[in-house]
Order: C-alpha cells, then sequence, then structure tokens
C-alpha cells in the first residue's frame, strides 16, 4: 500500500483519488473549497467530437475521457449509491448556414471509426430540432450527436469524495498540509496552485455561465445539449431551467464576482436561442479555469515526490476521470493506455 497526499479536490485531484483509494492506497485529500473551483461552476458538456481543435494530443485524451464516461459513473454510482447528474441525451450543434452544416456533418461523422461511442450522426430538419428541444428556436441548420452528454461537477465531486471515504481515504478541509517525505505529493491546485509550487506556469481564466428560468409550460423531457454559434452552448438543469454560457476573461485576480455585463450579454443570447419564451435570471456561476502556456494539461513529476496536474481547462470534466485513471496506474507502476508523457 503506497501513500499518497493530494493538494486540491477538484475535478483532477477527486478523480485521481479516487481511482487510488480504490485500488488500495493511502489517500488523504487537502481541500480548502476555494471560490470560484472550476469543477463545481462548469457545465459538465462532454461532447468532445464536435470541437475544431487540431491538436491531436488533446484529441487523444479527451475523446478517450468520453468513451470511458459512461462505465466510469456507473461504477461509481453503484459503490457510492449517489446521482452524478450523468445524461447522454445527445447534442444538437447549431451553424450559421447549410454549407457549414453539411461540412461539420462531414467531419464530425469521420470520427465515428474510432469513436463508436458517438453513436448516431445525422443532420436535423427545423422540425426535428423542436422535437428534441421545443424551447430552442429553429433558425439555423443543425446536426445531432447521439453520444453528446453532460454531468453534474458538483454533484460528481460530491460522488467520487463518498467514494474515496468509502475506500478507507481521507478528506480533509483545511489548508495547513503537513507534507510527509515518505508520500508521494500530487499538486492539483488548479487557478491557485502557484501559491504551492511554480511550474508548471498556470494561467487562469475567469468563466461566467447565466442560470435561467423560462416563463413556460414545464416539461418532464429531458432536452440534448447545445452547441451554439461560436463558444455559446447550453444545458437543461431543470423542468424548465437551463443554464447558457460561457464568458471567457483572461485575469490575475481571484475576484469571482459576476459581472453585470456579462450577465446582460448572456441573457441577450438566451433570448436570440429561446425566442419564443420569456426569460427570467436565476443566478450567475463563475469558474476560473486553469490553463497551461500549449493549452494541454500538464501531468508528471516536477520533483523527486512531487506530482503534478494542472491546466485542464474548459476540457475538465470531460478528461478529469480518465486522467485519474491513468495517473494512479502511473503512480502504482501499471500500464497506462494513454502516453502521458505526451503532457509533460
Amino acid at each position: 500500500m503506497l501513500p499518497f497526499i493530494i493538494i486540491g479536490g477538484g475535478i483532477a485531484g477527486a478523480s485521481i483519488g479516487y481511482h487510488l483509494a480504490k485500488a488500495g492506497h493511502s489517500v488523504t485529500v487537502y481541500d480548502r473549497f476555494d471560490q470560484g473551483q472550476a469543477t463545481s461552476a462548469s457545465a459538465g458538456i462532454i461532447c468532445p467530437w464536435v470541437s475544431q481543435r487540431r491538436n491531436k494530443k488533446w484529441y487523444r485524451l479527451v475523446k478517450e475521457g468520453a468513451s470511458y464516461y459512461p462505465d466510469f459513473i456507473r461504477e461509481l454510482e453503484k459503490t457510492t449509491q449517489q446521482s452524478t447528474g450523468y445524461q447522454r441525451n445527445g447534442a444538437i450543434c447549431l451553424f450559421k448556414d447549410e454549407h457549414i452544416q453539411q461540412l461539420a456533418y462531414e467531419r464530425i461523422s469521420a470520427k465515428q471509426i474510432d469513436s463508436p461511442e458517438i453513436g448516431k450522426v445525422k443532420k436535423l430538419t427545423k422540425q426535428d430540432v423542436k422535437t428534441l428541444h421545443p424551447h430552442l428556436t429553429n433558425l439555423y441548420p443543425a446536426v445531432f450527436v447521439e453520444g453528446g452528454a453532460q454531468i453534474n461537477g458538483e454533484s460528481l465531486l460530491s460522488a467520487l469524495k463518498k467514494g474515496i471515504l468509502l475506500y478507507g481515504g481521507k478528506w480533509i478541509n483545511k489548508d495547513k498540509i503537513p507534507l510527509k517525505e515518505a508520500a508521494t505529493i500530487i499538486y492539483t491546485a488548479g487557478a491557485w496552485s502557484r501559491e504551492f509550487f511554480e511550474e508548471p506556469n498556470v494561467r487562469h481564466q475567469k468563466a461566467e455561465l447565466l442560470h435561467l428560468e423560462l416563463q413556460a409550460p414545464t416539461s418532464k423531457s429531458e432536452t440534448p445539449i447545445v452547441m451554439g454559434l461560436g463558444p455559446m452552448y447550453i444545458v437543461q438543469t431543470g423542468d424548465a431551467t437551463f443554464a447558457i454560457g460561457t464568458t471567457h476573461e483572461d485575469t490575475d485576480s481571484f475576484d469571482i464576482t459576476p459581472l453585470a455585463e456579462h450577465q446582460q450579454y448572456l441573457h441577450k443570447e438566451a433570448e436570440r436561442y429561446f425566442p419564443e419564451n420569456s426569460i427570467q435570471d436565476q443566478r450567475m456561476a463563475v469558474g476560473l479555469r486553469p490553463f497551461t502556456r500549449d493549452n494541454l494539461p500538464s501531468i508528471g513529476y516536477v520533483k523527486d515526490n512531487i506530482y503534478v496536474v494542472n491546466g485542464l481547462g474548459s476540457s475538465g470534466l470531460t478528461a478529469g476521470p480518465v486522467i485519474g485513471r491513468e495517473v494512479a496506474a502511473q503512480l502504482t507502476g501499471k500500464q497506462t493506455k494513454l502516453s502521458l508523457e505526451d503532457y509533460q
């Protein structure tokens, strides 16, 4: 049994801790619950195949993350008897014209060969859009991706914490950390990592989401996630409640006060996508997303017994669980499926 101390209880730290504890190792997670933790604020979209990013190392990671999710969630929920909010209702991807729709359809369909978890990919008619998502505008051409899913970040963290405790690990909420020379120390402190260690050089981005309610007849049906034009996305959070985001603000500040102009911007975007409904703002959620210089996660040793995982950025909830699996395997001398050297 190997001893591990994990500093930071976001998606990376919690996932690594869960997989290590499940394998029978001694795990202690220290987390001080900083306001602005990216995992808890995130919309939790798992649909990497629609991205146009060409970085192959990034795509290998998120593709494997999406593939791992169903089995991972099934096992975690069975172990903890706790819901994570995981839903696989597909994704509606909107495009500004039919030419771009066709190109996207061909691009996403081509990925089915290596990623069967994508499921069916099809172009949608206006009526198809309304059938799948009665509240959503049908002004834009769309492609449906059956494998698109969402996860509730806060619920997932709660389940991972419970799993760590069930497997004999510890979760301690305090700032002062008694470091033991004999233990492997895993830093997963996200945007706050430079308080502990200078490498890797992590910057962060303030991201804001608007939670809203539609003043419309409630529907018990669960709608697909929506990948809107540009960086906009929408996820359902309740019978007639949704979250829309996100804004992107590079900053050195740790102030998570939402900006009125960002709320106004997101509200106008919501009116664009829900033109037939009156919209009531509920609250703003703010998270600080950590990024590295090349926008890839940084994974590996920085000293003999100090291991760092950081810079998951906007892909944290997609990649976090599989990073937990792979890091736990590497740290305990087991074979990894991914080449973690790609992220050192």
